[in-house]
């Protein structure tokens, strides 16, 4: 391998790279940057053991670096690595790359941007659909005004992660897109007593008479009152409440009940 070996990530990507630099079976350094991010990767006779990037190591490194779609690279060939933290074959690396790129792709397709604005969809989910804890976290927050990149932000998510969440509640029917030039700002509007006899008979039915008490205690914990409690917290005091029910039928009966008072909610 040409000492120096240097060129643009948009012209060579970095698995083909890879797959070149594994052929010849190179031992060195290969140093990327993209704008204002840098890694590095270190093979061992054409075998992958180490990689740096943007405070990760190892696989995690490998996973940010072979997403990058532009950039340049220098291999400085026979740089030994600082320490080896990956183990597993460069082709099966390689290959689960090829999936999450394959992933990456179907996601942009139906959530094109970070800019887009997921609400709850207006139309029922599938009967018998299970909401896992991540998609609560996410639904949680699903006002209609918070743009994908707020979201992210606000759950600690990198673009990825938040896409791949809205993904899927897209495809199980759950959230519909806003432009963000078409929303208004809401005045803040409270649940109400409907609402909350509404909400009773749905706890009550899956707890029985413990519903006034855990009603109450989630609300105490949120610090508000039946009284004062705003419309747009109701998803959250959902998650609390869903999270009381052991029973895994009769929570996916209340999560189904109380997504239907939310969507009843916001065309009020």
């Amino acid at each position: 391998m040409p000492e120096g070996l240097t060129g643009s990530l948009a012209q060579l990507p970095l698995i083909d790279l890879l797959k070149m630099l594994a052929a010849g079976a190179q031992s060195g350094r290969l140093e990327l940057s993209s704008g204002l991010d840098l890694g590095d990767l270190y093979l061992h006779r054409g075998q992958l053991v180490h990689a740096e990037a943007s405070g990760d190591w190892g696989e995690a490194a490998f996973a940010r670096l072979v997403t990058w779609p532009n950039g340049q690279f220098r291999f400085i060939p026979g740089e030994e690595p600082p320490e080896r933290t990956i183990a597993r074959p460069l082709d099966q690396l390689l290959a689960e790359a090829a999936r999450i790129a394959s992933e990456r792709e179907a996601i942009r397709r139906v959530v094109p941007s970070m800019d887009i604005v997921p609400r709850l969809a207006r139309k029922a989910p599938r009967p018998q659909l299970t909401i896992d804890a991540a998609d609560w976290e996410l639904i949680t927050l699903l006002d209609g005004s918070r743009t994908a990149a707020s979201l992210a932000a606000e759950l600690g998510l990198d673009d990825f992660e938040a896409m791949r969440r809205i993904y899927r509640l897209k495809l199980a029917g759950l959230v519909e897109f806003e432009k963000p030039q078409q929303l208004a700002p809401a005045a803040r509007a409270l649940a109400g007593p409907a609402f909350f006899q509404a909400l009773h008979t749905a706890v009550a039915a899956a707890v029985g008479p413990l519903a006034e008490i855990i009603i109450d205690d989630c609300l105490d914990a949120m610090g508000h009152t039946r009284q004062d409690f705003p419309r747009d917290g109701i998803a959250r005091l959902a998650e609390a409440i869903s999270n009381e029910i052991t029973d895994p039928e009769k929570r996916v009966k209340f999560q189904q009940t109380m997504l239907a008072l939310i969507r009843g909610q916001q065309a009020a």
